[in-house]
């Protein structure tokens, strides 16, 4: 997986892509998880790299059956790079004893707390650039989740049309491809 990822990002040619790459080694973005506990989506190694990837592939689909009309590049951008702002930030929660919470294996430790969209839309920005639509599609890809959606529910809509699916890809994956333990 961690090699066709590297694959579809630089198919896109962006100017920068190598670098956001590296970046990405360096962070943890293919060896972390994607939550910090069993409850939520890929609290496991590689649950990162698993979840953009299940995000990708569920708006590609949706973009060819919506007839959104977004080109490839934005589709692998943004599904694939939508939660950078978690990269780096799980950390093993060892116990006094010596052993890793069941409950809770990752403690967040985030010396950069932005948001969660407009974080990952700062580290892309670092190293490539991204379309207005790439962008939005990012910042709100929790959509009601963030508690300033409200405010700019309609603007966004207008701006990128393809929020509701984006955001229902990141959902789908969550609840369906990367099943919670109960």
């Amino acid at each position: 997986m961690k090699q066709k990822i590297i694959e579809l990002l630089k198919s896109t040619k962006r100017k920068g892509i190598d670098g956001l790459i590296e970046w990405m080694e360096e962070n943890e973005y293919f060896t972390g998880p994607a939550s910090s506990k069993p409850e939520y989506h890929g609290a496991h190694e590689g649950g990162l790299m698993e979840h953009s990837y299940n995000v990708y592939e569920l708006f590609k689909e949706k973009n060819e059956r919506l007839k959104l009309g977004l080109e490839e590049d934005s589709i692998i951008i943004t599904g694939l790079l939508h939660d950078l702002c978690k990269c780096g930030i799980y950390k093993k929660n060892v116990l006094k004893g010596g052993k890793v919470s069941e409950s809770q294996p990752y403690k967040v430790e985030d010396s950069f707390p932005l948001g969660h969209g407009e974080k990952s839309v700062a580290i892309i920005g670092q190293h490539i650039k991204l379309s207005n639509t790439e962008s939005l599609l990012i910042r709100w890809h929790m959509l009601t989740y963030d508690k300033e959606w409200e405010n700019y529910e309609t603007k966004v809509e207008e701006a990128a049309p393809a929020i509701y699916a984006f955001h229902c890809a990141d959902y789908e994956s969550t609840k369906y491809l990367e099943k919670r333990k109960k």
